[in-house]
């Protein structure tokens, strides 16, 4: 059974995974379309367990995004907003400003986005 209380470190790890998800997707791509590797490694080995580690990062990095964008899409259209208006908005709301926008009681608001932290943690396997 999975206990609804997430290591405050957890919490912000996620959070701060939600506010760069773009940025993640770019690093991806990039990664993926430059192959991430100098050709002129002096040993085979050692580009052989780089390429390994970097394949490994890419997983775990694309892993992250599609939880994330998955958990979202499954969202409620009032949770959407409130993370679309916390993580991924050029406003700087505060819960106030969110709630108030959103025409719902802040801690409705924090309510969504803790719902929405615990999913994606429980999802990743990382509760």
């Amino acid at each position: 059974m999975y206990s609804t209380k997430l290591r405050q470190a957890t919490m912000k790890h996620i959070e701060n995974e939600i506010k760069v998800i773009k940025e993640t997707e770019h690093e991806i791509a990039y990664m993926i379309w430059n192959g991430f590797l100098d050709e002129n490694f002096a040993h085979e080995n050692t580009k052989k367990m780089t390429m390994a580690f970097v394949n490994k990062r890419i997983r775990k990095m694309e892993d992250i995004v599609s939880v994330i964008k998955k958990t979202y899409d499954e969202s409620s259209e009032e949770q959407q907003q409130v993370i679309k208006l916390r993580y991924w908005s050029n406003k700087s709301l505060t819960w106030d400003g969110i709630a108030l926008e959103l025409n719902m009681h802040r801690n409705t608001a924090i309510n969504y986005k803790n719902d929405f932290i615990i999913l994606v943690a429980k999802r990743l396997g990382w509760m």
